[in-house]
């Protein structure tokens, strides 16, 4: 009996004492029904997670869970896939870069339009602070360390070399930022983990870096403004200040996976190895007699294992028999079904559909193929928006204010730089399961009005405007050179039944293709 409950009852009022037959008034219910999730029993063992914030947890677990995902990338083939088929369908080519800068009425200003664009594509070859990387191949860098590390780091720079444009890119790596305090902390900050924050708001400060010259291991130290640097990672929890990797919760599952696949195929490999064994009355004496000889080199090779080779026919001494090792069975029958179930709990927490993680299309159809792009394009559009948000706009808005520094094509930038900064970026489009379908789906919509051009154009990665000025030239070319510009029209073979149609139109061109003569 609980001490609280004894004491209760001896101040209760309502205790009577009155004889052996004394009675008690009902307590009043004070228990509480838990949450089955908070109970501690026989079903949840030792399960005590950590309660620590999210910024300490991250700060102990994120160098070993870095290291080893690193790892897993480089050695194990599921997560290289992975991280390759995330940063091509999240960013593929890069960000594709139109701009919508308008005349102080809203109107577009078209020429100023083209001149922010071709000046921004011929920056973009230069971006790279080394001068090795376009700037789509650091938006698949930046994209690519976030899979990896669970966040990106670059800093805006000026160019030390002349001739160069006043703005570059440098990617830093996650173990580049300081984990210890340095001087010039700015007043109510704290630094944790080479952030340093605002202790009231949170808001990042300034970022403490490091990094080690030459062999001597000295290690250099600096802080850099806030504004110079770009730090992207996915936040999970409020007060979040550095990121922690995807593939976190398959790490050891992978691994498991990776020894059991290395587990099975030695066994495979021994197995096949050894195709038969000879049995003997006298396997000491015959041991003996194929032993090497006392005064035999020391690498001298053994002669108690005999090579099978193709064609020959071992003649075998009295009372031996030869026996060929059964069949070893593997991989077993389980092996397939591992395998797939591991790369599944890869694909879940990846956001990936397995088949484009593991490339097996096998057991797929239209159907399938097309609901699983669909709930794929969803789980795209937040990288979509990360990347954009944390990556490529903040890049731009500095590189305009550079372009307003030093060009003199952008009149009353500083007093109203929005119209100027107004910009759609393309993201990276899904290709079709199939064309012929969805083309005819597209058709059908733009012609009842729930869909745009751009939309479907849009929707595949392009550019309107290129496209419509790829089709204005075309048509220029075709009449210069005297042909027909037109097109043939739409296909219609599918319009009433896609499936039973699609599938008749197969029939017939195999029915064409057999009653085709022979040729003489």
């Amino acid at each position: 009996m609980g001490i609280l409950s004894a004491y209760a009852r001896r101040k209760s009022p309502h205790r009577m004492e009155h004889g052996p037959s004394r009675r008690r008034a009902s307590p009043a219910r004070t228990s509480v029904r838990n949450y089955d999730a908070a109970s501690h029993g026989r079903l949840t063992g030792n399960w005590s997670p950590s309660t620590v914030d999210i910024n300490r947890l991250n700060s102990v677990n994120a160098p070993f869970i870095r290291a080893r995902v690193r790892d897993l990338v480089r050695n194990f083939p599921p997560f290289a896939r992975a991280v390759n088929s995330v940063v091509a369908f999240t960013v593929g080519k890069g960000s594709r870069f139109q701009s919508l800068a308008t005349l102080p009425n809203g109107e577009p200003d078209l020429p100023v339009r083209k001149k922010i664009e071709d000046r921004f594509r011929a920056w973009m070859d230069e971006a790279d602070i080394s001068g090795k990387l376009h700037f789509y191949e650091l938006q698949q860098l930046a994209k690519r360390q976030e899979c990896e590390s669970g966040e990106f780091i670059a800093r805006l720079v000026v160019p030390r070399r002349r001739g160069r444009p006043l703005l570059a890119v440098q990617m830093h790596e996650s173990e580049q930022l300081a984990a210890w305090q340095f001087k010039g902390q700015a007043p109510d900050t704290d630094i944790f983990d080479g952030v340093e924050y605002d202790i009231h708001t949170g808001e990042p400060v300034a970022y403490h870096f490091r990094t080690s010259a030459g062999w001597q291991f000295m290690v250099e130290s600096w802080r850099e403004d806030a504004a110079n640097v770009l730090h992207g990672f996915h936040t999970l929890r409020p007060g979040q200040l550095r990121g922690m990797t995807p593939f976190a919760p398959a790490v050891i599952l992978a691994r498991d996976m990776g020894d059991y696949m290395g587990a099975e195929i030695d066994a495979a490999k021994l197995a096949a190895k050894w195709l038969a064994f000879v049995t003997t009355p006298t396997p000491d004496q015959y041991q003996a007699m194929r032993a090497p000889a006392p005064n035999a080199p020391l690498k001298a090779e053994r002669t108690d294992i005999d090579w099978l080779e193709n064609a020959m026919i071992e003649y075998l001494r009295d009372g031996e028999k030869m026996e060929f090792a059964p069949n070893p069975g593997r991989p077993g029958d389980s092996f397939d079904r591992f395998t797939k179930f591991i790369l599944r709990m890869v694909a879940i927490t990846m956001d990936l559909p397995y088949e484009i993680l593991s490339g097996d299309y096998s057991g797929i159809n239209y159907s399938t193929s097309k609901a699983s792009r669909n709930d794929f394009t969803m789980f795209l559009a937040p990288h979509h928006f990360r990347n954009q948000q944390h990556f490529v706009r903040p890049i731009f808005r500095r590189w305009m204010a550079s372009e307003a520094l030093s060009q003199d094509y952008l009149p009353g930038y500083w007093q109203d730089p929005d119209r100027y900064l107004r910009a759609m970026w393309i993201p990276a489009g899904m290709p079709s399961v199939d064309p012929l379908r969805d083309g005819k789906a597209d058709i059908d919509a733009i012609a009842s009005g729930t869909k745009a051009p751009q939309e479907v154009i849009l929707g595949r990665g392009s550019d309107p405007e290129e496209v419509v000025a790829q089709r204005a030239a075309w048509v220029r070319l075709c009449t210069d050179m005297g042909v027909d510009a037109t097109t043939g029209g739409v296909s219609t073979a599918l319009a009433h039944n896609p499936a039973k149609l699609g599938a008749q139109e197969t029939l017939d061109i195999n029915a064409d293709k057999d009653t085709e003569e022979p040729d003489a």
